[in-house]
């Protein structure tokens, strides 16, 4: 089933059409503070794309890594695993196949050719790889910066809707445009995995795994000046996809990050869980 962002109300455009929406399919509010319950704002926020598999026995590594890092950085580190589309990507016999065309596009454009590998803010200057131990202080660093804008995002389910508020404010002026990315990820999937030591358990926790890309694969435009002092919110509707296996709602969190269009470098991300 093909996934469907719907109008909320009526508003001044802020997201620009790309390949998945529609111009009508979402709409914006100028200013305003968005829904009283954003956390933490003001602050830079750590967002790391892991490329990982099933085949992968260092992958596992990588996850204590990640989230001896969470327990440290707590809501300021966002992690979002992608299984890499080929070799130690694939899923065993008669396991679920978590691959997806957003997260191979990802993959194929950081050139990622072994895993596990990751990234930190699409910064392609560095890729970490392995048990990924070099990746905790650098995330430190990244949490440390003032950030150059506040996001901050909500979701709240209907059946297989799901609204969707996003709230932008920049609070220095930065140059170059900017795309909004809306990403659907789900913990708590238990299938087989390849592990250090050679074995392979059958009931191996993944989390953090990219289910869809709600927006177009990198970012739908937002034409925004970047200017100290803009504020907007968008409000979305999301329908879920009909894809196996069945999303749970319960294990879900929408990831929403602004880049910069032209490098896709990311300027700051936000995440919640799904009410």
């Amino acid at each position: 089933m093909k996934r469907t962002i719907a109008i909320l109300s009526v508003a001044a455009l802020l997201f620009a059409s790309c390949d998945k929406i529609n111009p009508n399919e979402y709409t914006t509010t100028t200013g305003g503070s968005g829904p009283s319950n954003w956390e933490n704002f003001n602050v830079q926020r750590a967002l790391v794309e892991k490329y990982t598999g099933p085949k992968c026995p260092n992958c596992p590594n990588a996850d204590v890594t990640l989230d001896a890092a969470h327990a440290q950085y707590g809501d300021r580190l966002i992690v979002i695993s992608v299984n890499h589309p080929t070799g130690q990507g694939e899923p065993f016999a008669n396991q679920p196949d978590l691959r997806n065309e957003d997260g191979t596009a990802w993959d194929t454009w950081l050139g990622i050719n072994s895993i596990p590998a990751a990234y930190l803010n699409r910064d392609r200057s560095k890729q970490y790889s392995g048990s990924m131990s070099d990746i905790v202080a650098a995330i430190g660093d990244v949490v440390e910066r003032y950030p150059l804008c506040g996001i901050g995002v909500t979701a709240t389910a209907t059946g297989d809707s799901i609204a969707i508020d996003v709230d932008v404010e920049f609070f220095s002026t930065i140059e170059g445009a900017t795309t909004l990315t809306l990403a659907l990820t789900e913990d708590s999937l238990v299938y087989k995995q390849s592990m250090p030591d050679g074995t392979r358990q059958d009931d191996y926790v993944h989390n953090h795994m990219l289910r869809d890309v709600i927006t177009a694969t990198f970012g739908d435009d937002v034409p925004l000046q970047g200017i100290a002092g803009e504020h907007k919110v968008g409000h979305f509707t999301y329908h879920l996809p009909d894809i196996e296996p069945a999303i749970v709602l319960s294990n879900c969190h929408i990831v929403a990050f602004l880049s910069y269009r032209d490098s896709r470098k990311i300027i700051n991300s936000a995440e919640c869980t799904i009410q």
